[in-house]
């Protein structure tokens, strides 16, 4: 396990990733008290934003008296939001940052707690397998399948997409490039698409074989989700479960017409004074 000084020569190295193409509120963040603390944590953003999303929330930790990383993904974060570089974005990619930012967080706490939202929930289930380091990993809103894409369709298109000629889509076929936060990207490559899913299904396939590492796990969906099938989460849960592993699980009501995005402050509708209380309960743990 990495010590402070380790830990902090590991951030460095993934922050020095962040070239002049990178939007400063892009840039991954590392907040530390100057020693390693009794509890760190890492957060993951959402595929085609970056750590501005969770910088609210990291914020709120390091107040709390943790250590904070939020890296910043390959092809993401980019100045010029309409690149063309995350087309090359691999899922080997996301999950090598992954780790580590996660041996980073691992050098400083004592107990590392990982989350992430849509992409970056399955990047926290896949070291939630992998990693007994992690103390505890709460997903939220996991992109693992769409509405209404049975699964073998999902992994039919999702292989599909990755093997033929790359293409742009927009969040919004109406707000095109208008569509904020500005930070994120309003449009998305079917090849970086397709890498998303590839982390899903290994994560998937991994929890059915075996039971994960990390010490704890805790998953909250949004009954209100526009796009984002909850059933595939629920099977996830389901295969957890069935090795004898624990999971917290909690859902926002579809009353509360949450949108997928439940964190970021420059969301369309952001409701964190609603939201925040629940995620920071379920990240601190009992």
């Amino acid at each position: 396990m990495p010590d402070y000084a380790d830990a902090m020569q590991i951030s460095a190295g993934i922050q020095d990733l962040d070239g002049p193409n990178v939007n400063p509120l892009c840039r991954t963040r590392v907040y530390t008290h100057g020693r390693r603390v009794a509890r760190s944590l890492v957060l993951l953003h959402g595929f085609t934003n970056c750590p501005q999303q969770m910088d609210a929330l990291g914020k709120e930790f390091f107040e709390r008296g943790w250590n904070v990383v939020i890296p910043r993904y390959p092809r993401h974060g980019y100045t010029d939001r309409l690149n063309t570089s995350i087309a090359e974005l691999r899922a080997d990619h996301l999950v090598a940052v992954a780790n580590r930012a996660a041996e980073v967080g691992a050098g400083l706490g004592e107990s590392l707690t990982v989350a992430g939202l849509s992409l970056g929930a399955i990047l926290t289930g896949l070291l939630a397998q992998s990693r007994p380091d992690v103390e505890r990993a709460v997903l939220i809103a996991p992109m693992l399948g769409l509405k209404p894409i049975p699964g073998p369709a999902l992994t039919a298109m999702s292989l599909g997409a990755e093997r033929l000629p790359n293409f742009y889509m927009w969040w919004n076929r109406n707000l095109k490039e208008k569509l904020g936060p500005p930070y994120g990207y309003p449009r998305f490559s079917t090849h970086a698409y397709a890498a998303l899913f590839e982390c899903g299904r290994r994560l998937t396939r991994s929890a059915r074989l075996q039971a994960p590492r990390a010490g704890s796990i805790a998953v909250i969906t949004n009954a209100a989700e526009p796009r984002l099938d909850n059933r595939f989460t629920y099977r996830l849960v389901d295969s957890w479960r069935a090795h004898g592993t624990q999971v917290e699980t909690f859902e926002f009501p579809k009353s509360d017409g949450l949108p997928h995005d439940l964190i970021d402050p420059g969301s369309a509708a952001p409701r964190t004074g609603y939201v925040y209380p629940t995620i920071a309960r379920f990240i601190e743990g009992s």
